[in-house]
């Protein structure tokens, strides 16, 4: 099996290019598969859910997809004492893609409304209900997401791992050099069909009010009353850990 990870944090634009590079049938079938509650179980040893990642993951031509947060690295790594990229790479040789937003702060108001609504596709149904704005929440989760991928950063820098670099906003306008990434690093031509999905941006009017305030805050208020209770998973100290095999102690965004 030959294989693709790709490593972001949520409300990156991973699910949209997932589902553009998931309608082509042959580059696997990305999602995030290091998540029980996505995979459905929660599996008793590292070999297990790797077979289920592969499982859940993969496409009738062999190859397999599966989107990896730095807390799924984390958690996998407390739960099963094994590094699951390495290791997958080691047994399957996959390719690596980090995708991120440059835009942190609608990133992080995007998953601030959608936790608060519920609402994280915009397939979702039912009464899309407008959360209440919270600017200690946002400030708590641009903070992780900085820290995310700071931790992304470090750990390909320290494992010396190739990869491909993609921008969230780069790819809005033509997702094909992302797509012709996973092909490419999943040794399959480059798909000549039309990229189909049925999600669309849930950015909107509401987005920019909060921009807006989130903005104003910020400069009246004191940052640093904000930070997230937990901050130290993240550290350089707990990437060492990781690439030691050494338990860490567990935050989630």
């Amino acid at each position: 099996m030959k294989g693709v990870a790709i490593l972001t944090e949520a409300r990156s634009g991973s699910e949209w290019l997932g589902s553009l590079a998931n309608s082509t049938g042959i580059l696997g079938q990305s999602g995030e598969w290091l998540d029980p509650s996505k995979l459905g179980f929660k599996p008793k040893s590292f070999d297990e859910l790797l077979c289920a990642v592969i499982d859940r993951g993969n496409t009738a031509n062999g190859r397999f997809a599966v989107k990896v947060f730095s807390r799924h690295l984390e958690t996998t790594q407390a739960k099963y004492g094994v590094d699951f990229l390495t290791e997958c790479i080691r047994r399957h040789g996959i390719g690596l893609v980090l995708l991120e937003r440059r835009d942190r702060l609608r990133q992080a108001i995007s998953y601030c409304r959608a936790k608060a609504s519920g609402r994280w596709q915009s397939t979702t149904s039912g009464i899309d209900p407008i959360p209440e704005y919270d600017f200690a929440s946002i400030c708590q989760v641009y903070f992780r997401i900085e820290q995310s991928h700071a931790f992304w950063g470090a750990y390909l820098r320290m494992a010396d791992l190739p990869y491909d670099h993609f921008f969230y906003e780069d790819l809005l306008s033509d997702p094909r050099p992302y797509v012709a990434s996973l092909a490419r690093q999943l040794s399959v031509e480059m798909p000549s069909c039309e990229f189909k999905t049925n999600l669309r941006l849930q950015r909107d009017a509401y987005t920019e009010e909060w921009v807006e305030r989130y903005r104003n805050d910020a400069r009246s208020k004191n940052l640093l009353a904000y930070l997230p209770e937990k901050m130290a998973p993240r550290t350089i100290d707990n990437l060492a850990r990781l690439l030691l095999k050494k338990q860490m102690r567990i935050s989630q965004l």
